[in-house]
This record gives structure tokens, C-alpha cells and sequence, in this order.
């Protein structure tokens, strides 16, 4: 049996590669993977943690012969991609266009999933694709919003938080975390954004020297870079960026900043997700009622650690951030829960697997 799976995100978004890595991870576990990486360079490629068994496929014809030959044959595992999907018209062609290979595969005893997905926001095109995913024997979004816009299925953790410490460095209370770090999303030309004001990065500077603690800057994205730079000159602390387009390297000196870290306050929601699988408590610097770094930790049962993203009032954001910092034991618990729980996810995927006679 093989497994076939897409792993195609931002070509400079360490979390995109970390989230998939994480389900690569555990789809391994269950039969070969033969994996879509397109045109993704080899630095992109390095942060997806590819095994030797692993069979990576880059031409789009090929691969699509694939996925059409084992659904239409009803052989193994088809993995929809996981990560963020759009209701828009273009994501749902993506779904019509395969819609009667699932029906044929379902007919034939193959097994096609999607799991952890997490929906931007409700639009009309939510309808067809809910329909057509239904052709799959499982169906999980990463937070509970998702699955309300969707209609149906399970709810389960961001596969980023399979990946990091383990959970006996999370749950040490006596390693030192001298840092508090901060990743902030950089505005785009097309998505223009307001920059922090002076009193938001007077109100970082007050707070970290309140708990003690030296802020550091990170670049979650690349493009973050310059941002982060020139926060970083602002509160007098050093800016960690990208030195060079590797996935692997990038997201291993990110790890390790995280790693001294007591707390990350964010508005990247895998720079909360990675740091808190390395032990700092993350904080959502959040945007609104539909903000998906919020929501997503609390599909993670992680809650109660979001604050309005403009910091408005910097006695709340001492207040809340010291609040969450006391509930660090609770907090590093659920992450090692949403371990459990992705294990348990594989293991059904397993089992269903088994009762199609598919399993090696």
C-alpha cells in the first residue's frame, strides 16, 4: 500500500513545512509515502524531513496520473493536503475536479482522508466542498470554527504540535527562560498593515522588564525580516531573521530561541504553535473574533492566552500574560494531550485502513 499526500506550502513559511513534516511523520507509520512537492526548491524541501523510503514527486503530470491510477484502482491511502483551505471558487475546482475519482475509490474499497485542515472564514463554496468531502472515510479540521463553517467532522490538533521537545523538557519548571520573544506579521503590498506604534513597543518593553525577561525578535516568515528589524532596534534587543532560504536551518534557530523562551506573544500562529511545542507559553496577539492563532490553540484545548493585538492597555497585558505564565504546568499538559490525541488519530487511520484490507 502506499500513501499518497501533497506537501506544497509558502516557499518561505517554516510553519508551513512544519506542520506538514509533523503529518508526514505519522502517515509514515502506516504505509510508504509517495509525496507532491511541485516545483518547491531543495531549501523548502529540507524543512518536510523526507525520509529515504519516501518517493517525492515534482512534475504535476505525474503526479496527477498517480493520484487518478490508485483512486480509480481504490488502492491505499489518498491524504488531502493539510494546513489552511480557502471556501473560495478556486479551492473548490481543486475539489470537483477530483470529486468522482474519491466517488470510484470509495466504491472500490480505497481510503481517502482529510485531516487538520483549518478554514479562513464562511463563504457559499463551503457547501459543494463539504459535500464532496464526505466521499472521505475521515475528515478532522484543527479548530472548532472550521468545523462549524464545514458542517461535519472531527476536531483535531494542528499536526505542528506532533514536533519539538519532548514532553518531559516542556513540563520542567526549573529550565532556565530568560527570553520573551515576539513575532510580528509584516503588512504586504496587496494586504497592507498598520506597524506597531511607539506605546506597542513601550508596552513590550515595560512588560518584558516587569517579568524580567530580555525580548528577542524573530522572523517566522521570511518576510518578516525587516520588521522584525526594526522592532528590534526599537526596543534595543537583538532581531533573529532569516540568513538564507533553508527551512531546516531557519526553523532549528528559531527552536532554539524558543527553547530559552518563557513566552512568545504573536500574531504568526505557527510562531506561537513551534514555540510552545519548545516550551514558551504562547500568547495570541489576536485580531478579532475570527483570528486563527486563537482559535486554533484552543483546538489544542489551549485557552484564556489572547490579548487584543494593538496592547492597548498595558496593566491587562502584564495581567494576562503573567496569568498565563502561572498556568504554564497546565498549559505544557495540553500540548503533550494534543500528542496523545494525534497519535490516536493515526492509530483510527490505521485501523480503517486494516478493515479495507489495504495495510502492509
Amino acid at each position: 500500500m502506499t500513501i499518497l499526500v501533497s506537501a506544497v506550502g509558502q516557499y518561505d513559511n517554516v510553519g508551513d513545512t512544519v506542520l506538514r513534516r509533523g503529518f508526514l511523520d505519522h502517515l509514515r507509520t502506516i504505509a510508504p509515502l509517495r509525496v507532491y512537492v511541485g516545483d518547491k526548491s531543495d531549501d523548502y524541501i529540507s524543512g518536510l524531513g523526507l525520509h529515504p523510503d519516501d518517493t517525492p514527486v515534482r512534475d504535476s503530470k505525474e503526479w496527477r496520473r498517480a493520484v487518478s491510477r490508485q483512486l480509480l484502482n481504490g488502492d491505499g491511502i489518498y491524504a488531502f493536503d493539510t494546513g489552511e483551505a480557502e471556501v473560495r471558487a478556486a479551492f473548490a475546482k481543486r475539489y470537483f475536479r477530483i470529486a468522482p475519482l474519491l466517488a470510484v475509490n470509495r466504491l472500490r474499497g480505497g481510503v481517502a482522508v482529510q485531516l487538520g485542515v483549518g478554514v479562513r472564514e464562511s463563504a457559499g463554496w463551503r457547501y459543494p466542498i463539504a459535500a464532496i468531502l464526505r466521499l472521505c472515510h475521515m475528515v478532522s479540521w484543527r479548530d472548532s470554527m472550521s468545523r462549524e463553517i464545514m458542517g461535519f467532522g472531527k476536531v483535531t490538533p494542528d499536526w505542528a504540535f506532533a514536533l519539538g521537545s519532548p514532553d518531559e523538557l516542556l513540563l520542567d519548571a526549573d529550565r532556565p527562560r530568560p527570553r520573551l520573544a515576539i513575532a510580528y506579521r509584516q503588512g504586504l503590498s496587496h494586504a497592507p498593515r498598520e506597524k506597531p506604534t511607539a506605546e506597542w513597543v513601550q508596552t513590550i518593553s515595560w512588560v518584558a522588564e516587569q517579568l524580567g525577561l530580555e525580548p528577542i525578535v524573530v522572523a517566522q516568515i521570511e518576510r518578516d525580516g525587516p520588521l522584525a528589524k526594526e522592532l528590534a532596534d526599537q526596543l534595543g534587543c537583538e532581531a533573529l531573521t532569516w540568513l538564507d532560504d533553508n527551512h531546516a536551518r531557519q526553523e532549528e534557530r528559531l527552536r532554539a530561541v524558543y527553547r530559552e523562551s518563557a513566552v512568545i506573544l504573536s500574531d504568526r500562529l505557527h510562531a506561537v504553535v513551534i514555540a510552545a511545542t519548545e516550551g514558551a507559553v504562547p500568547i495570541a496577539l489576536s485580531a478579532g473574533p475570527l483570528d486563527k492563532v486563537t482559535r486554533t490553540l484552543e483546538g489544542a484545548g489551549i485557552t484564556g492566552t489572547s490579548i487584543p493585538r494593538g496592547l492597548s492597555d498595558r496593566d491587562e497585558v502584564l495581567a494576562a500574560v503573567q496569568g498565563a505564565l502561572g498556568r504554564r504546568p497546565e498549559i505544557m499538559a495540553a500540548i503533550a494531550e494534543t500528542r496523545s490525541q494525534l497519535a490516536a488519530l493515526t492509530d483510527r487511520l490505521r485501523t480503517v485502513a486494516s478493515r479495507k484490507g489495504r495495510t502492509r
